[in-house]
């Protein structure tokens, strides 16, 4: 019996629920490729589902991880689209903090030799959201945007992102002064402090006490303040769910300048109805990256025993870009 390592969980709490065990490397069915997975993609909403805060429930015991990318190990019947040895980028419902991983082939993404495995997760969930939110939840051209984290892994691209849909003016927040550096250097023009009374006024005086057209926030910690911020038919989308959150709004706010509120949740996109749009912005992320247009930046790795390291470190908030497991290299 040949076996492999693998995240599970068997109860909610912190991240010491995440234990590394031996499983045996799952046999790939119809229309499904087994992946050697070389990096997988750590996510807010991994800690959502960890701690059971996630916006859909969470059956136990359960594998996390849903982005994969690495080599196809064995092919399952009816596969002719991909061979052995490819190298390939995959969403998977789950079990992706692993060595191996099952993928449904008709997912994956073909991922070019100079596209490095870490840094190619990060256009799986943080892409996408990133794309679609500046592509298809609000137009972006000639606008003044507001940006939660803009330093974090959705948060980098989507500065990119919006500055080439044409956004006049980008605000961007972080917790530190080390990670607002990074979002002006990653083309923001004002960042505020996401942890210091006032910065709402700074948005106002950056906008010419006008406001933002647009506002994307994901924690809940911003957002009453920002639908104060909103310009006379500014949209706020909402886009994540903090772990404490509970709002309360009266829609009679929004009635005076026209503005609106908008949700935003990724899977909600993975349907058929939908699927030529994702398949499309997949490779357009992909195109972008090889064109020199998008850039990715994966700035903490960890193994497959540290995953729970990984977790910590997202909630404790040190963590810019992208965060990776890296299942087959050993710490130290």
């Amino acid at each position: 019996m040949v076996s492999a390592k693998q995240v599970t969980v068997d109860c909610f709490g912190g991240p010491d629920v995440l234990k590394v065990v031996d499983v045996v490397i799952p046999t790939p069915g119809p229309g499904q490729i087994l992946v050697r997975v070389e990096a997988a993609g750590v996510l807010y909403g991994d800690i959502m589902r960890r701690t059971d805060r996630y916006l859909t429930p969470t059956s136990l015991p359960y594998a996390p991880g849903t982005e994969v990318a690495g080599t196809v190990a064995a092919l399952g019947p009816g596969v002719p689209t991909a061979a052995i040895g490819d190298r390939v980028l995959c969403r998977v419902p789950s079990s992706g903090y692993s060595q191996y991983a099952l993928a449904d082939a008709a997912s994956a993404i073909a991922l070019p030799d100079s596209i490095e495995f870490g840094e190619a997760t990060g256009l799986l969930a943080q892409g996408l959201t990133a794309y679609l939110l500046t592509h298809d939840a609000a137009n972006l051209n000639g606008k003044s945007v507001f940006i939660e984290a803009a330093s974090g892994g959705v948060g980098t691209q989507m500065v990119q992102m919006a500055r080439a849909q044409g956004a006049a003016f980008i605000v961007g927040s972080a917790s530190t002064e080390e990670k607002r550096e990074l979002g002006r250097r990653n083309g923001v023009d004002v960042m505020v402090s996401s942890v210091t009374p006032g910065w709402s006024h700074e948005v106002f005086e950056a906008t010419g006490a006008r406001g933002l057209d647009v506002a994307y926030e994901a924690s809940g910690a911003m957002f009453v303040e920002l639908l104060k911020c909103l310009a006379p038919f500014g949209t706020l989308v909402k886009f994540g769910r903090g772990v404490n959150e509970n709002q309360t709004l009266d829609p009679s706010h929004l009635l005076g300048k026209n503005q609106s509120l908008r949700g935003f949740y990724l899977p909600g996109y993975f349907d058929a109805a939908h699927l030529p749009l994702i398949n499309a912005a997949s490779q357009a992320l992909v195109n972008a990256v090889l064109r020199g247009e998008l850039k990715v930046h994966v700035r903490h790795r960890f193994t497959l025993d540290e995953a729970a390291l990984a977790h910590h470190a997202i909630e404790g908030r040190p963590t810019t870009g992208k965060v990776v497991l890296e299942p087959w290299r050993v710490a130290g």
